[in-house]
């Protein structure tokens, strides 16, 4: 089994009480079964509070009860957490032992991220000026040697449970996997962040060339899908003239591009004034202005939009491994990251003229907040960029 990451995963602590924006506060916070058993299970006082504080979800599941404006029940005055300063750091449900961290799997692999919602994870990505790039870690094999693995990686922190949760993620989608195919994509997913690290070229031209390449390798799917012979499945090389970049910032494209952003579902208050900045500043006479402004100012710093674009890519664009559908997810990176955009060129004027690391940290973290962690407005997103009158190569070409 390979676990595969950015080399600044291991980088990640929580910060806890230090954080600003505790991930504990704002959120439901399921709990799996085997925590919720333990739980139920505890002794004294603290066994009281703590089946005071959970209730079953409707439609199923378990859930920490929340206070007032949204804390976890477990979460004191301080920002600490009460329930693993009682029982200790092992007692912990699987949702609050793995954030911020994002799992995806595919053949023999599983891709983790670390989630921009976690103000901790930006202060590490977006304080770095170098390229980023990915580590594989080789993990016990829980489908050939049953639960030994857990006593051969004992120097790799949760390999047991990441093992088990690879191999039932593993047992839904074997039957769909064909090996010349991920290594098709797994090359294509590796080419896409080359051209997106490329400081060569403007980050404009490197986000219509990605896109560009993206459009080739769709077509190579396709042409796979239809002939069903993996000897099709071939890299297609970067077309130095492919899509161009056209820009034309103009309202209406903004407004085609953050429609289906209005519509999702509003996860904190930190959204909904991301709306209503939008709506007070941006109008047809003046969004090309306030853009461009932020785009020449001195604030503006490419390599913050290359780190946010790999960081997209990484997290989004191995799903075509089970739909076959690597362009919408091509547009999904460039779409965010426009959006993205928009948000600081909002945040710049609000400052009076400057925006700073820690703007730029906030920003990724209340965009990741609101689409990341909500399945619905995720799939939304989705949908919104299989769309060609809202998200084709063209209109975003003009866009970037």
């Amino acid at each position: 089994m390979i676990l595969r990451v950015p080399d600044y995963y291991e980088e990640f602590s929580c910060i806890a009480s230090h954080c600003k924006d505790s991930c504990c506060a704002g959120w439901e916070i399921d709990i799996d079964e085997d925590s919720y058993a333990y739980y139920k299970s505890c002794e004294g006082a603290f066994g009281d509070r703590l089946r005071e504080s959970m209730y079953v979800a409707e439609g199923g599941g378990y859930r920490f009860k929340l206070k007032e404006s949204k804390r976890c029940a477990m979460l004191n005055d301080n920002n600490l957490c009460d329930l693993y300063r009682a029982l200790g750091e092992e007692a912990l449900c699987e949702v609050c032992t793995e954030y911020p961290r994002f799992s995806l799997f595919y053949g023999n692999v599983e891709q983790k991220c670390l989630s921009l919602s976690c103000e901790e994870v930006g202060r590490i990505l977006f304080e770095r000026e170098k390229k980023v790039f990915f580590v594989d870690h080789e993990m016990p094999d829980y489908y050939e040697c049953g639960g030994e693995a857990e006593n051969r990686c004992e120097e790799m922190e949760n390999c047991s449970r990441e093992a088990e949760n690879c191999r039932e993620k593993k047992e839904d989608c074997d039957e769909e996997e064909d090996p010349a195919f991920i290594t098709f994509m797994e090359q294509v997913q590796n080419r896409a962040v080359e051209i997106l690290q490329d400081r060569g070229m403007s980050i404009e031209e490197r986000m219509c060339s990605f896109l560009s390449f993206c459009s080739s390798a769709q077509d190579v799917i396709n042409h796979y899908q239809a002939k069903g012979d993996p000897r099709v499945l071939t890299v297609p090389k970067v077309q130095p003239d492919g899509l161009k970049w056209d820009r034309s910032l103009s309202y209406r494209d903004f407004c085609d591009r953050f429609a289906i952003f209005m519509e999702m579902e509003e996860l904190d208050d930190e959204w909904v004034n991301t709306k209503k900045e939008f709506a007070g500043l941006f109008r047809e006479d003046t969004y090309e202005a306030l853009l461009t402004a932020f785009l020449e100012s001195g604030d503006y710093r490419e390599v913050d939009y290359e780190q946010l674009l790999v960081y997209f890519t990484f997290r989004y664009l191995m799903n075509a491994v089970y739909d076959f559908d690597l362009i919408s997810y091509a547009r999904l990176v460039v779409v965010a990251t426009l959006v993205v955009r928009d948000m600081d060129a909002v945040r710049y004027q609000r400052n009076g003229g400057h925006f700073t690391t820690l703007d730029r940290i906030d920003i990724a973290r209340i965009f990741s907040k609101e689409v990341e962690h909500s399945q619905g407005n995720a799939d939304d997103l989705k949908e919104m960029c299989m769309m060609e009158e809202i998200a084709s190569l063209e209109a975003l070409s003009r866009q970037i």
